[in-house]
């Protein structure tokens, strides 16, 4: 294997792989292994040595064989669980009957190796470990800061309805500014304005009537439609924001089902850029008030919040956890740091205005997108709060690979029923 091939995919390791094997020559393997995609690890011969490098060091990664002296792979393994629940481990073992597998991986273990080990199969089983070692720390790094953001969100909401209050006149100037601005940028008012000067600049007089080239009527014609598609969109905000919706005592696990579903029509758009999606999972369920179709709206137009400005060939993260009294799904798209660069902080809450836009409008999806001029995010503020929730966007720092990346995370955060 060539170290330099594979160095990029695991040198985001903070910590060294525990290797659990009493076979001289297996260890060696497996340490040669690692060496030659640059992890470090360490080797213990039997379970009750790997407990005690435990008590001293952390470890990234468990490596088992279920068949040592003194203490076996499956009593490790239970004792390793009561220690640290959400460890990642890995089997290696000549045991390769079905049921032993069974039995093995519902012990909460991330995969199953069957010995002799081939180095290849070996090395991608490696990969996928730290790939999702990587995404659950970075989950369960947005819940130790989920109770700040709660109070922030609260503060702020606090602080713009006294503005709300007291400088109302401020506010409408200021919805009418963006609405400008949102409507003369992209395909749509700003880009039919632009086709009638062009007709009024090239039409030919023919006595009674005008000649227009085809191609400029075809342009207005298309024009059009997409202006119409987005009076109606005002009309579907505009009832929206106005009128309250009922809601339904349902549970979390019943939403996160829900979500494949939720999101046929915008699919097939993330193909285009090569944009691959992971569904959240969730580890515990909890009840909620919820409307189901009014929350489909919310998460739809977060994905494709998403879609617009992700890199290509990257990844839409999705998480779900409980935290603080609140259910969280949470959307986490990579961005270019130019030009784009994701939403600086004294943007943060600006975002959620509604006709406010960071950038031009993205015209690729502008077909299916139900809630166009900038609105979008704020049918999502605003359906999630009469959840008697929160939403909030902002920019994180993605640590999963070795380089750093710019990512814009979403949160939507609705009050978990205590019984």
């Amino acid at each position: 294997m060539n170290n330099s091939s594979h160095s990029l995919c695991f040198h985001q390791l903070a910590d060294p792989i525990l290797i659990l094997e009493d076979i001289k020559e297996n260890q060696d393997l497996l340490k040669e292994f690692c060496n030659s995609i640059g992890i470090a690890c360490k080797i213990a011969e039997n379970g009750k040595k790997g407990l005690e490098l435990i008590e001293k060091e952390k470890f990234s990664l468990y490596i088992v064989d279920l068949m040592m002296p003194v203490m076996d792979g499956r009593t490790f393994i239970k004792e390793l669980k009561v220690i640290e629940p959400d460890a990642v481990i890995l089997i290696q073992s000549a045991l390769d009957s079905a049921e032993v597998i069974i039995e093995v991986m519902k012990m909460g273990v991330f995969d199953y190796i069957v010995k002799p080990l081939d180095p290849e199969l070996f090395q991608q089983v490696i990969k996928k470990s730290i790939e999702y070692k990587s995404l659950r720390d970075m989950e369960n790094n947005l819940i130790n800061t989920a109770a700040l953001k709660i109070r922030n969100q609260m503060d702020w909401l606090n602080y713009k309805e006294n503005r709300r209050v007291t400088a109302k006149d401020y506010a409408e100037i200021k919805s009418i500014y963006n609405l400008k601005t949102s409507l003369t940028q992209g395909t749509g008012f700003g880009a039919l304005l632009t086709v009638i000067d062009l007709i009024l600049n090239t039409k030919k007089d023919e006595g009674d009537s005008y000649s227009i080239d085809k191609e400029i009527l075809n342009l207005l014609t298309d024009n059009f439609e997409t202006c119409n598609a987005q009076l109606n969109g005002l009309h579907d905000v505009s009832n929206l924001l106005e009128n309250l919706f009922n809601v339904e005592e349902s549970d979390a696990r019943t939403l996160i089902n829900e979500i494949p579903g939720m999101l046929k029509i915008v699919l097939p758009f993330l193909e285009t850029k090569n944009l691959s999606l992971n569904y959240p999972e969730l580890k515990s369920n909890c009840k909620l008030n919820l409307n189901i179709e009014k929350m489909s709206l919310v998460i739809e137009e977060v994905i494709i919040n998403a879609y617009k400005y992700s890199v290509p060939d990257s990844t839409i993260n999705m998480f779900a956890y409980i935290k603080e009294g609140y259910f969280w799904l949470c959307v986490m798209n990579e961005v270019s740091e130019n030009p784009y660069g994701g939403i600086p902080r004294k943007y943060e809450k600006l975002v959620l205005e509604p006709f406010f836009r960071l950038l031009p409008a993205d015209e690729s999806i502008m077909k299916v997108e139900k809630f166009g001029l900038g609105l979008g995010l704020t049918v999502a503020d605003n359906i999630t709060r009469k959840h008697g929730g929160l939403f909030l966007i902002r920019d994180v720092k993605d640590h999963i690979d070795e380089k750093v990346k710019v990512s814009v995370l979403a949160d939507i955060m609705l009050p978990v029923i205590v019984d």
